[in-house]
């Protein structure tokens, strides 16, 4: 798969712009590790009820799902750049002014903008990485790219108990702002060269951009896709903390630790993806391959009568073959976008997919396992968008003629 002449913009790859734009996707998801980690010291200081502990931490998909697109359309026409700084910018105030919040609302409030700042980054820093690889390098540079979110969200959450020990979650906040604003500046310095004149579509307008995206058979099965692989992603993971806690007996600290561990192997999964997508395998058997692989180690974790030993090792296989997927659908989104300019606009929509893939699947897991009184249905619902991501990747096979001639 190739990208159309017009996006092809350099003839050698700017490797530590690619290395830097990944970073910048790493430290917005930084902001969605440090809010699990810190939420029991969150409750105690502000008081919060379990209902708003539950929207400082689904926020950010709140606002994927709702406006991922809209925010990918303004980043093709303002430039990828600047809504990149902007929202590294944007995600740095907020985690500051979140710091000071003295209430539930408050701290709401500005986690709504952190989460605005995280879209900006995350659906413009894809159009520039292109911008930054050679051709023959992108779907590579894809692979690393891929990794910002089990990174970011990992490292955040083995890094957070140290911080909040000595300085409470307000310190925490407070190092994220630091951090974010720092890597903003390096970032600024470092891909002055990447910049261009604000992209010229007066002759378009955002609907219609927004129209063409979602009409196109590519970007809707490639946020189908996504979303499939973040709804049975976050099945697992998600609830793995507390599966080992209620019921495996294990403490919070043991729990948070493998936890992390198997998210982080998601990263060693993208890099994975892009290397074989660089070498020529196709992203539509790799997106079928992921998502057989995530509803079969994703149903056994659910099998009671299996040693845990092994239905952790199937979370951590899960985290690896399934991180193949992010990067495949990154690597594959220009081809598909409805025309070069598009882009962004199309990693909104991917995003979209995303966000509701993780809003839709723990609710309807917990609520069959409540019903149900244990997990053994779960794996219906992992089936089900298991074979909604295989129908997306088939269907991605009959348009690749079409996305290459582009």
């Amino acid at each position: 798969m190739s990208l159309p002449t017009s996006m092809r913009v350099r003839a050698a790859t700017d490797w530590a712009a690619v290395l830097l734009i990944s970073g910048a996707g790493v430290a917005v998801a930084f902001q969605i590790g440090k809010a699990p980690a810190a939420l029991p010291a969150l409750r105690a200081d502000l008081r919060l009820d379990l209902v708003t502990a539950g929207w400082v931490i689904s926020m950010f998909n709140v606002i994927g799902t709702l406006i991922g697109m809209v925010i990918g359309a303004f980043a093709d026409r303002l430039g990828h750049r600047r809504v990149i700084l902007a929202g590294l910018g944007l995600v740095a105030a907020a985690s500051l002014a979140g710091a000071d919040a003295g209430g539930g609302l408050t701290l709401l409030a500005t986690r709504f903008f952190e989460g605005l700042g995280f879209m900006m980054v995350v659906v413009a820093g894809p159009a520039l990485i292109i911008r930054a690889a050679d051709q023959h390098d992108l779907k590579l540079a894809f692979g690393i790219w891929g990794c910002y979110m089990p990174a970011g969200s990992a490292l955040m959450m083995a890094a957070a108990p140290a911080l909040l020990a000595p300085f409470g979650w307000r310190g925490l906040w407070i190092a994220n702002a630091v951090l974010v604003t720092l890597f903003a500046v390096i970032l600024a310095r470092a891909t002055r060269s990447l910049a261009r004149p604000r992209a010229a579509a007066a002759s378009s307008s955002l609907p219609r951009d927004i129209r063409a995206t979602v009409t196109a058979p590519g970007p809707v099965l490639l946020a189908l896709s996504f979303g499939a692989y973040a709804m049975n992603y976050l099945i697992v993971l998600g609830f793995l903390p507390t599966i080992l806690v209620e019921s495996e007996g294990l403490t919070l600290t043991a729990a948070t630790g493998l936890t992390a561990f198997a998210i982080a192997m998601n990263v060693p999964g993208n890099l994975i993806g892009g290397m074989l997508v660089h070498r020529g395998v196709k992203p539509w058997l790799l997106l079928a391959i992921a998502s057989v692989a995530l509803t079969v180690c994703g149903s056994a974790f659910y099998e009671a009568s299996l040693p845990l030993w092994l239905r952790y090792l199937l979370c951590v296989v899960l985290s690896l073959v399934g991180g193949i997927l992010p990067s495949s659908i990154f690597g594959a989104a220009p081809a598909h976008a409805p025309s070069p300019r598009l882009v962004a606009t199309t990693n909104g929509l991917i995003m979209q997919g995303s966000n509701l893939g993780q809003s839709i699947g723990p609710p309807v897991a917990a609520a069959l396992a409540a019903s149900a009184g244990d997990w053994h249905l779960t794996p219906l619902v992992l089936a089900a968008a298991g074979a909604a991501g295989c129908a997306a990747a088939l269907a991605l096979r009959a348009l690749e003629p079409r996305a290459v001639q582009g």
